[in-house]
């Protein structure tokens, strides 16, 4: 891996150019077309504040749903080609409470897939944070159910709108990898996670619980719930969060791709048609999967957002302090980095 700081032409000017209305409102985004010309994501704006589908070239939006309240509620969630899902919450100082919403495309229309569960007193049980997952017409997430840390593990069918338990235990959020839901789970509290895996195909066919066995490449993996793949590659991060693991295929194992220096760790990890994304502690950057060149496309912190094609979208850091701080949100194309020479 060959990681460098933004050169000048192309890779400058994509950064330069911002998506309109970015640099006066808050867009958070979540996800992005195919062919990169909507983004999916929670806007903050003078009209409308919720989620919405973004025209990345005009800055204009489409309306998909309001938040109630715009001072606490917030979204985070993923694009599946048809189907937008998402966890929707409502406090600034809790992600436990949340509901589960589905956006068809097709028809425009919001359905609520699920939600937060509650114990006797009111209080709703801690979950793992994390946005769910989407596959095809199905979506996956993970809630908590119990006392010391226990969780369930959730798959809906975005056709009808109802989900089931696929799971249950000292689970972290899903992940899906081609015909299985994937997650990590522990055998008790406080030891490290290993992988699981549910059969979409067995699953629906017996109408219950089917575990299935993994790839070789995820078998090994351990101690972290940072893994993203495209049933093809794969990519993960090790517990300590400084190594960065990658496999072009689902039988090999994953080798070390990236070791980050002392002090810097990494915090997300994205992954789109021929590009990797990550974001460290000091900024967001890059990667080309066929040649390794890397190159860093924020100034500081920030995010990056993938999706099936190869466009990826990056959201500088805040530019103020302010309850809904602009965030200025660039379109890169894979191309535009001109990333094809090998390190």
């Amino acid at each position: 891996m060959c990681v460098g700081r933004p050169a000048s032409g192309a890779v400058a000017a994509a950064l330069a150019a911002t998506v309109p209305g970015s640099t006066q409102e808050e867009l958070v985004p979540f996800g992005v077309s195919g062919d990169g010309r909507t983004g999916y994501g929670s806007v903050w704006t003078a009209s409308f504040s919720g989620v919405a589908a973004v025209d990345l070239r005009t800055g204009g939006f489409q309306r998909i749903m309001r938040f109630a309240s715009p001072q606490s509620d917030q979204a985070d969630g993923a694009w599946g080609g048809r189907w937008l899902v998402w966890e929707q919450t409502y406090s600034l100082q809790s992600l436990d409470r949340f509901t589960v919403y589905a956006w068809d495309s097709a028809d425009g229309v919001v359905r609520r897939l699920g939600g937060s569960l509650k114990s006797r007193s009111g209080v709703p049980w801690p979950s793992p944070w994390h946005a769910p997952a989407v596959s095809g017409n199905y979506a996956a997430w993970a809630q908590g159910f119990g006392p010391g840390g226990l969780v369930q593990i959730r798959l809906a069918d975005l056709r009808t709108g109802r989900s089931r338990v696929v799971a249950e235990g000292h689970d972290q959020a899903p992940f899906f990898d081609g015909d299985l839901l994937v997650w990590p789970q522990s055998d008790r509290p406080g030891a490290l996670t290993s992988l699981h895996g549910y059969s979409l195909a067995a699953g629906l066919t017996t109408g219950g619980r089917s575990t299935a066995g993994l790839p070789a490449v995820l078998r090994p993996v351990t101690g972290t719930d940072f893994v993203t793949t495209d049933g093809t590659r794969t990519a993960y991060l090790s517990p300590s969060l400084n190594t960065l693991y990658y496999s072009a295929d689902p039988r090999d194992v994953a080798r070390v791709l990236l070791r980050l220096p002392a002090g810097t760790e990494f915090s997300a990890l994205a992954m789109g048609k021929g590009v990797l994304a990550w974001t460290t502690t000091k900024a967001t950057f890059v990667a080309s999967t066929a040649t390794g060149r890397a190159v860093q496309v924020t100034p500081a912190y920030g995010l990056a957002v993938t999706g099936a094609g190869s466009t990826v979208l990056v959201s500088d850091a805040p530019t103020g302090r302010s309850p809904h701080p602009s965030l200025p949100l660039h379109v890169l194309g894979v191309r535009s980095l001109r990333l094809s020479r090998r390190c």
